[in-house]
């Protein structure tokens, strides 16, 4: 009995789906950012994930969940369009504009396991007027 269990799962660990490559993650993150789907968008994030920006950091899903609530108001408030999503080992990187063009930024993402365990956002936009 223990033999054939042993066999079972060999089987299904074969068949197991690889995790998602952080370029994957990235651009189910940013189909979920550009409807608002706060559930897509924390279904992202490990447990404990970090977002880091604007010179803080907001850390596990409930803390993130919060962010993104205030970012999209229950509406989308921001038209997101990604311009280029590309990776390097475990990181995946995405270059984008919001609100045609008002916004710009670039996210990075440390992803392990198909999940994001650090996100670091900078956002930059126009110069201010003078």
């Amino acid at each position: 009995m223990a033999a054939l269990a042993a066999v079972l799962a060999t089987a299904a660990a074969a068949h197991a789906q690889p995790a998602p490559s952080p370029a994957d993650v990235v651009n189910h993150h940013m189909a979920a950012a550009g409807k608002a789907d706060v559930d897509a968008l924390i279904g992202d994030y490990a447990d404990d994930a970090v977002v880091l920006q604007a010179g803080q950091a907001t850390q596990g899903k409930a803390a993130i969940r919060t962010m993104f609530v205030g970012l999209f108001g229950g509406e989308q408030k921001l038209t997101i369009t990604p311009t280029k999503v590309w990776q390097a080992g475990d990181v995946g990187f995405v270059s984008w504009t919001a609100n045609g063009g008002a916004l710009a930024g670039q996210d990075s993402f440390l992803v392990k396991n198909g999940k994001i365990e650090v996100q670091a956002v900078w956002i930059g936009g126009p110069p201010p007027a003078q």
